[in-house]
């Protein structure tokens, strides 16, 4: 029995499952966003007693938000959590007594697309999670791309607008994530609707800063012009970033993640469609949501667990004896 955790900005995801890819029970809680830098393993050790008891997992994969560390095992200066640095891999072998794998959330998914999911036997794969920020895997000939310090993809801070003062929660300007993720949306539609007027709900409610996300696309599915603008505006951006996917990692297949991707599909995939040629390099490839929904990133862990891709056993964790 594996032990599969996604440390998510928001969500912290702890399932139980088999090599096979069953998920057989799993917790799903807030990620915490305070305490020091052991807060987050300590609840996922806490989350993982309920699930095996006295039992001992045959590995454990840990799909976590980046940048990272492998090394040190390790995220470093996180953007959407306050904790900002904490450690997992080494506090999580000891307590569990167990071997811990430990990679980007996207990496994870983009292995456990490839082992479970849509992109079984392609070796040129790319995952893009469009979620409470912005990130991607890819797989290039067969092999996962890793980097050295374990932050080969962090392509949600490709910067899509040179000129935009819009700052991305990293602190840089003009970036994918800070413009059109699950946080960054909200910014773009009080930026547009300081440029245009509607008499629409959610332009009332961008100007007084109150419109979230999700009712963006709420909104707009209702058809309020203003919302369909921002959507408009905001699969442009996507469409650009995924332009320079294209471009780096030649994919045979895009899949999309993550919260705001499997909630809105519908709205995302065919205005992205729209403008991808005009951007792209090459012929766009096929572009899917994922089947896993909203448990890819889990799927993607258990993957690492239980099917550990060669670039990554040697930043594997190991309990003292």
């Amino acid at each position: 029995m594996m032990l599969a955790v996604d440390v998510g900005a928001t969500r912290l995801r702890v399932a139980v499952g088999t090599p096979d890819g069953r998920i057989l029970r799993k917790i799903v809680v807030n990620t915490p966003r305070s305490g020091g830098k052991l807060a987050v393993a300590e609840r996922i050790v806490e989350i993982a007693s309920k699930l095996l008891g006295e039992r001992k997992p045959e590995a454990v994969g840990v799909a976590s938000i980046g940048p990272l560390d492998l090394g040190r095992g390790w995220v470093v200066n996180t953007p959407n959590n306050p904790i900002r640095s904490f450690s997992l891999s080494e506090p999580l072998a000891e307590a569990l007594a167990s071997r811990v794998i430990l990679a980007n959330d996207c990496m994870a998914a983009v292995w456990g697309e490839h082992v479970y999911g849509l992109g079984g036997g392609l070796g040129d794969l790319a995952y893009i999670t469009i979620s409470t920020g912005i990130g991607g895997g890819f797989m290039v000939d067969g092999h996962l791309l890793v980097g050295w310090r374990g932050n080969a993809h962090e392509i949600g801070h490709l910067v899509i607008d040179y000129k935009s003062n819009t700052r991305c929660g990293c602190g840089g300007r003009g970036h994918w994530e800070g413009l059109a993720s699950g946080s960054g949306l909200p910014r773009l539609a009080s930026l547009m609707a300081q440029q245009y007027r509607y008499e629409s709900t959610a332009w009332s409610k961008a100007v007084e800063g109150r419109l979230s996300s999700r009712e963006i696309y709420l909104y707009a599915r209702r058809g309020d012009s203003f919302a369909l603008r921002v959507i408009d505006e905001a699969n442009r951006i996507h469409a650009a970033g995924l332009a320079g996917v294209i471009a780096s990692y030649d994919p045979r297949l895009i899949v999309l993640g993550g919260a705001v991707a499997v909630r809105n599909h519908d709205l995302l995939i065919p205005g992205i469609r729209r403008y991808l040629e005009e951007y792209s390099l090459h012929k766009p490839p096929r572009i899917e949501v994922s089947a896993f929904g909203e448990d890819s990133v889990l799927m993607g862990a258990l993957a690492i667990a239980s099917h550990t891709p060669p670039e990554l056993e040697r930043f594997s964790f190991n309990p003292r004896k």
